[in-house]
C-alpha cells in the first residue's frame, strides 16, 4: 500500500471530490494497479479491490485507468468497494483499439494524471528510430505531459554512435530532455531519479527489451519487476510486465510501468502538432498566407526561422497524421 500523502493528490482533484453530492459518505482513492481482475485502489485508510458502479459500467467512459482518482463507496455487506465516480483527469495517456467483430474504434486510457513520460529506446540492436521519437514526443505533449527521452544500453555501443545519436535527436528536438543510461552499471540512474520528485507521477513508454523493468528495479532499489532476456538478432525482448501498476520510488515520486508498448496513437493531431512544435506554431502566425503549408509559399516565416531538420520532421509527422 502506498501512503496516502505520497499519492500526488492535487488541489483540483481534492476540490472535485469535495463537491460531489454525498462526499462525506465516500472515500477518495487512487487506482494503483489494473490486471485481469478488479482495480486495486489505495485510500487514506486501506488498499482494497473495487468494482464499477452500474451507471459507470453503462457509460461511454467506463474504463478506469491506473492513476485515476476515484470516489468509493464501501458497503458493510460487500466484499469489494464500489467506484461511484471517476474524477476528472488532468492528463490521459491513451491509445486507440479496434474491438469486436465490427472492429469498432475505442479509446483506451493507459494511464491517467501522469506528469512526465520517459520515452525509452535502446541504443543497441537496430539503434534509435528518430521518426518514432518525434511521433512519441508529439503524442505525449498532445496528452498534456512532459516527454523525456531515455536511451538505454549505452554500454553496448561506442562513443561515436552515442554522440551521433544525441546530435541527431537534439538537431530535431532540442527542447526535449535526453539521458543515456547503462542501467545495470548504474549510469544515468540517479539523473532519472532526480526527474521523479515526490509530487510527481511518471510513466515509462517503450517496447519490450529496452530495459524498462531493469530501470524500475534500479530506482526502487530492489527487484520489484521481473526482467527478461533479449534476442541477440535484434535486441528485442519478451513482455515481462503483464499489468499496469503504480510503484513508489523511495524518496521520490510514483512510476507507472506498463506492458511493452511501442508507441501511442495521436488522438488529437492538431493539438499534438501545436504542443509538440510550439515554435513552429508561433512562427506560422507571421506567415504571409493564413493557409501556408510551409513548403513553397513566399513569405513563409516558418521556413525563414525554423532549422531545416526540425521543420522536415514536423512536416513528415504532419503529413502522416493529418492525411
Amino acid at each position: 500500500m502506498i501512503a496516502f500523502d505520497r499519492l500526488c493528490l492535487d488541489d483540483a482533484t481534492r476540490a472535485a471530490f469535495q463537491a460531489l453530492p454525498g462526499a462525506n459518505e465516500l472515500e477518495l482513492g487512487r487506482v494503483v494497479s489494473l490486471d485481469r481482475g478488479f482495480p486495486l485502489v489505495d485510500t487514506a485508510a486501506d488498499e482494497l479491490r473495487a468494482e464499477l458502479a452500474t451507471d459507470i459500467k453503462k457509460s461511454e467512459d467506463s474504463i478506469v485507468a491506473v492513476g485515476d482518482w476515484v470516489a468509493l463507496r464501501i458497503p458493510e455487506s460487500h466484499d469489494k468497494a464500489i467506484i461511484e465516480t471517476v474524477l476528472p483527469r488532468r492528463v490521459e495517456i491513451a491509445r486507440v483499439k479496434r474491438v469486436g467483430r465490427e472492429k469498432q474504434v475505442r479509446r483506451q486510457v493507459l494511464a491517467a494524471n501522469v506528469d512526465r513520460v520517459f520515452i525509452c529506446q535502446s541504443l543497441s540492436g537496430q539503434g534509435v528510430d528518430l521518426e518514432l521519437l518525434v511521433r512519441q514526443m508529439a503524442a505525449v505533449r498532445g496528452a498534456g505531459a512532459e516527454p523525456v527521452f531515455l536511451l538505454t544500453k549505452r554500454d553496448m555501443v561506442g562513443d561515436a554512435v552515442a554522440e551521433k545519436t544525441r546530435a541527431d535527436i537534439e538537431e530535431v528536438m532540442p527542447d526535449v530532455r535526453l539521458l543515456m543510461l547503462a542501467t545495470l552499471e548504474g549510469e544515468g540512474v540517479e539523473e532519472v531519479r532526480a526527474l521523479c520528485p515526490q509530487d510527481m507521477t511518471v510513466m515509462l513508454l517503450g517496447e519490450s527489451g529496452v530495459g524498462k523493468s531493469a530501470l524500475v528495479n534500479a530506482l526502487v532499489g530492489e527487484e520489484v519487476l521481473e526482467t527478461g532476456e533479449t534476442r541477440e538478432r535484434d535486441d528485442k525482448g519478451r513482455h515481462t510486465t503483464v499489468a499496469r501498476r503504480i510503484i513508489e520510488i523511495p524518496g521520490g515520486g510514483l512510476i507507472v510501468d506498463a506492458p511493452g508498448l511501442r508507441t501511442l496513437q495521436i488522438i488529437d493531431p492538431e493539438e499534438a502538432l501545436r504542443r509538440g512544435f510550439p515554435d513552429i506554431a508561433e512562427a506560422a502566425a507571421s506567415c504571409r498566407f493564413s493557409d501556408c503549408t510551409h513548403t513553397h509559399e513566399p513569405g513563409c516565416a516558418v521556413r525563414e526561422t525554423i532549422p531545416k531538420p526540425r521543420l522536415d520532421a514536423y512536416l513528415a509527422l504532419r503529413d502522416r497524421i493529418l492525411r
